[in-house]
């Protein structure tokens, strides 16, 4: 059995339901990664990418700012999800939810498609004492929709992230959500299946509206299928 840090997005907070308003909602008693079978700690960012895991690993990798030895661990596992998805945050800080389970506190200055979040825009704009503007809206999906710009900005994460895990030594694997792969030089992609052609728009494995166009996480039952797909993976390398 390893001893498995694992680094992803809001799908490591747990399998989702709904609430009795009808607002998904994560339940952390169980996640994929207890199908896995190794010692897990897991550092979940909820609305966070590329940018956010390389964040996160240099903070763990500070001792003395995160009190986190990566040496005690065996393998780190990055579950990758949408991108580009570029936050500033004021501080990186995180609140444990479950046994060896953190979520990072969101306490954000700017994220890339922050005119689709009308509490983020309003918090921002009372912050700073100004007015939201519907052609701000604009603005910012017209440069979120430009084929480099934050994409550019995300391939240099993912670079900085690669750097981060060779500097650990510790023998690093990736999962890719969406097929979408980077050029790593270090970390190893698993060669499995990528979520969106096996679970996504699957009844009973995700939650999900084609008339609204909601897109959600995964249930229960989508989350043990999520965990067999990422072991079989998994325990090719680890063997």
């Amino acid at each position: 059995m390893a001893n498995l840090l694992v680094v992803g997005c809001s799908f490591c907070l747990g399998w989702w339901d709904f609430d009795s308003d009808g607002v998904e909602r994560s339940n952390s008693d169980y996640a994929w990664f207890d199908e896995l079978g190794h010692d897990v700690t897991v550092y979940a960012h909820d609305g966070g990418g590329i940018m956010a895991f390389a964040e996160c690993l240099e903070y763990l990798s500070d001792t003395m700012k995160s009190q986190v030895n990566l040496n005690n661990y065996d393998a780190i596992l990055i579950q990758e999800s949408w991108v580009p998805r570029i936050n500033i945050q004021r501080n990186l800080s995180y609140k444990k939810i479950r046994h060896n389970i953190y979520r990072w506190e969101m306490d954000r200055l700017f994220l890339n498609n922050m005119h689709v979040w009308p509490e983020m825009k309003k918090s921002i704009a009372e912050e700073f004492d100004f007015e939201w503007q519907p052609n701000m809206d604009n603005w910012l999906a017209t440069v979120n929709k430009l084929p480099n710009g934050y994409r550019t900005l995300n391939r240099a994460c993912a670079s900085y992230l690669d750097d981060l895990a060779e500097q650990s030594g510790i023998p690093t694997y990736s999962y890719s959500f969406t097929g979408i792969k980077y050029p790593y030089k270090y970390i190893k992609y698993l060669d499995v299946p990528c979520a969106t052609d096996e679970l996504f728009f699957r009844n009973q494995l995700h939650n999900f509206d084609l008339t609204t166009g909601f897109e959600g996480h995964f249930t229960k039952q989508g989350n043990a299928k999520l965990g067999q797909i990422i072991k079989k993976g998994l325990d090719i390398e680890l063997s």
